[in-house]
């Protein structure tokens, strides 16, 4: 993908995480506790694409046989029947993009298709590069995100995209949890960092429209002494890397830095620090070659 694939811009797209069957269907590994309240909510909003052809971005979790899953019993295991996704969560036209330590991406892939699906291996979806620089081309109004698991994948990808400014709208009713204490707390936690919350009803009929819109991204960063915004290429979507985003950022005094360290200049407005802190976190898009000897990955079956 090139930086003119950035002139196409969308009103809205649809984000569906980790929608698969061993997190939402009974005898699947690890379903979330609210799986029956989630589900017709989340067909509800597949209709809802569909029927107005919007375009839609999706993590596919991906993990190997006897891969160590932080005390979780075996889930979302490569090519495993509890690997695929939902059927209802397939849209006609899709690609499905594997997660293999480099950036390439289709050029403006959704001129071919409607659904966009990336691999990951680890909680954090935009630890796929791939992902990640998608995410950076697109100029779109506002992103829709839901799926599971609300305190773990969602919370995670919710609040990297926040960091990369853009308006998030999180559909409360249709993310599912393994603990409602902990889902609680996690919506408490998006809100409060910019996401605006919504139910699936008050997203179809337009009702929330006008909160979306007005909604503005806070700075997504913990609260530090020093000002530094760092990039790691640990967790880069093959499971090679650390079980984390890979970003750190940290809030400074609030005043412009010199080299002689006089803090009487002035404080920085939020809209002078955001793109600021935006253009610290864009990634090193430098390709990465896959190393001779090392196979290309194959996508998991029931996709196709």
């Amino acid at each position: 993908m090139t930086s003119h694939a950035r002139r196409y811009s969308f009103d809205r797209i649809l984000v569906d995480l980790n929608t698969q069957c061993d997190l939402l269907l009974p005898k699947g590994a690890l379903p979330v506790t609210n799986r029956t309240e989630i589900l017709p909510n989340i067909r509800r909003l597949m209709i809802w694409a569909r029927t107005e052809q919007l375009p839609m971005v999706s993590s596919l979790e991906s993990h190997r046989t006897g891969e160590s899953l932080r005390g979780l019993p075996p889930y979302c295991i490569d090519r495993s029947p509890g690997q695929r996704k939902i059927p209802f969560t397939l849209m006609p036209r899709r690609i499905l993009i594997m997660g293999d330590n480099t950036f390439d991406v289709p050029h403006d892939p959704f001129r071919k298709f409607q659904q966009v699906i990336f691999t990951k291996r680890t909680r954090d979806f935009l630890s796929n590069p791939k992902a990640d620089r998608f995410f950076q081309s697109l100029s779109v109004n506002h992103l829709v995100v839901f799926g599971v698991v609300a305190e773990h994948c969602v919370k995670s990808a919710v609040l990297a995209l926040l960091a990369r400014q853009h308006r998030i709208a999180v559909v409360t009713d249709a993310c599912g949890c393994w603990s409602a204490g902990d889902y609680e707390l996690t919506m408490r936690q998006m809100d409060a960092k910019g996401a605006v919350l919504v139910t699936t009803e008050e997203l179809i009929s337009g009702a929330a429209n006008e909160r979306i819109r007005n909604s503005r991204p806070l700075m997504c960063v913990p609260d530090e002494d020093e000002a530094a915004v760092t990039v790691s290429a640990n967790g880069n979507g093959n499971g090679n890397g650390a079980a984390h985003s890979g970003i750190a950022a940290h809030r400074g005094n609030g005043k412009r830095p010199n080299g002689a360290g006089n803090n009487s200049a002035r404080p920085l407005s939020d809209d002078q620090l955001r793109p600021a802190a935006s253009e610290r976190l864009r990634p090193d898009l430098r390709t990465r070659r896959r190393p001779a000897g090392v196979p290309k990955p194959q996508p998991p079956t029931g996709l196709a």
